[in-house]
């Protein structure tokens, strides 16, 4: 198992225990109504995501953004505030959603596999972005090294059938919410899975799925809420 995998494993085990622990503490009444009203809420669920995402996966943007808002909207629990805050979700989401967004275009993002996505390279990557809309795109590359996929409030359809990797392998990043693709690929190709996902998922729904070391592999790293994407030959 790769560093990563054990990463995520490590940090899924700690996250189930703690919220095992919590909710029998509140079964026990050992909180009182103030301290469980903060700890069982959808915005301390938040808060959790966020550290997830930060200490034990790749998705750090992501978390940071998440952690944010939960944050934000726990304060009216914990301090008193002259205003209601549940009136800025909104704004805040959209204002942290177009951050994520330049900071995903301006950064070149690092896999785990030790690979950059730079800006020359655009006839080895490709960077699909779909926000409030969709596309059908058929990519032809014949070194893909890897790319980027991005959903919000959308989606996509994306054929690599055509394309071939540069290597033995190439890493796509992923980040959907409230959205979505479907990614086909060669029917010879591996799929590694390495994409979290929070109410949503993402699955290769290949009939058969060749295996062996000499098969070329497709890297998927990333984040899935509220949203899912498969792969299909």
């Amino acid at each position: 198992m790769s560093t990563t995998n054990q990463n995520r494993t490590l940090g899924l085990g700690i996250l189930i225990i703690l919220t095992g622990l919590v909710f029998l503490l509140d079964q026990l009444n050992f909180f009182s109504y103030q301290v469980s009203d903060v700890l069982i809420s959808w915005q301390m669920l938040l808060i959790v995501i966020g550290v997830y995402n930060l200490f034990f996966t790749q998705s750090r943007t992501f978390g940071y953004i998440v952690l944010v808002v939960g944050v934000f909207f726990i304060i009216p629990k914990l301090f008193y505030v002259p205003y209601d805050f549940n009136r800025s979700f909104w704004p805040v989401l959209l204002i942290l959603l177009g951050v994520f967004i330049l900071i995903r275009s301006r950064i070149p993002s690092k896999s785990g596999t030790g690979f950059k996505l730079e800006e020359g390279e655009a006839h080895e990557t490709f960077d699909e972005v779909n926000i409030f809309s969709g596309s059908e795109k058929q990519i032809n590359i014949e070194s893909l090294k890897g790319g980027k996929v991005t959903s919000i409030f959308g989606g996509s359809d994306i054929d690599l059938t055509t394309s071939k990797l540069a290597g033995d392998h190439a890493v796509i990043e992923v980040f959907y919410m409230f959205g979505g693709s479907t990614i086909r690929v060669p029917a010879d190709w591996i799929i590694v899975n390495n994409v979290t996902a929070i109410f949503g998922g993402f699955t290769d729904k290949r009939a058969n799925r060749p295996s062996g070391d000499d098969n070329k592999k497709l890297i998927l790293n990333g984040f899935v809420m509220f949203g899912g994407g498969e792969i299909k030959s």
